[in-house]
């Protein structure tokens, strides 16, 4: 089984997920769809009831104007989704500390209810570490641009996680942190239907991160599908 830790496909870019996930069930692909807002959080919600394949992660992304009314979402719906996610820090625009409040609220809800957090970073990875240094829940950062030092300072954390995007397959920057991580710290992920300049991203790419972190690995497809999975189940098997 392959896992897509991270992906959007209730993205107005697909005219038909549920052929998108029926053909990764065949492809024997699940995926954890990770919501952006409450509306995008319901939409998730009720995209995930027809499949097997398809886990639900509940979030608020740190760019979007934070609505309280997500953390009792969240709390009313904690028997069907398996972490908090997508939420973070982006800095894009700027040094942003309503971001790190709302951060801090998230964190707090995710310990509290015990599920693991998958967690969005643009240059604010620094300030980020700071706020998760001493959190004791599964943090998988998504898609880290960190640099070596601050790859460092994550790894001190053993609760710290890494998924690697599908773009690894060509992606240099990636390609180098799958090099400096041990795979017992990685996961894979598409953003789908963002991070892929080759057409329409899809969680069906996701093989593409597979073959490229075995390839890196020196190990076969067969023993990195094993131990990403090994993995995921520890981070997400009690949720």
């Amino acid at each position: 089984m392959k896992y897509d830790i991270h992906c959007h496909l209730t993205s107005t870019e697909y005219s038909n997920p549920d052929k998108i996930i029926n053909e990764c069930e065949t492809q024997k692909i699940s995926v954890i769809l990770n919501g952006l807002d409450y509306l995008d959080n319901e939409k998730v919600l009720s995209l995930s009831k027809s499949f097997k394949n398809v886990y639900v992660a509940m979030g608020m992304h740190p760019t979007n104007v934070f609505d309280i009314k997500v953390i009792s979402q969240i709390i009313e719906n904690k028997g069907n989704i398996v972490a908090i996610g997508e939420i973070g820090l982006d800095f894009k625009q700027g040094v942003d500390e309503k971001q790190v409040i709302n951060l801090r609220k998230l964190i707090r809800l995710a310990e509290k209810l015990n599920k693991p957090v998958i967690v969005h970073s643009r240059m604010a990875e620094e300030r980020l570490l700071k706020e998760l240094k001493n959190i004791k829940i599964p943090v998988i950062l998504h898609c880290f641009t960190g640099k070596k030092a601050l790859l460092k300072e994550a790894l001190k954390n053993p609760n710290t996680y890494f998924s690697i995007p599908a773009s690894v397959h060509y992606s240099e920057q990636f390609q180098e942190l799958v090099k400096a991580l041990p795979i017992s710290k990685l996961l894979c992920e598409t953003d789908s239907p963002y991070l892929w300049k080759e057409g329409l991203n899809t969680p069906l790419n996701i093989a593409k991160a597979y073959e490229a972190i075995a390839k890196i690995k020196g190990i076969s497809l067969i023993d990195c599908e094993r131990l990403i999975q090994k993995n995921f189940e520890a981070i997400f098997k009690n949720h």
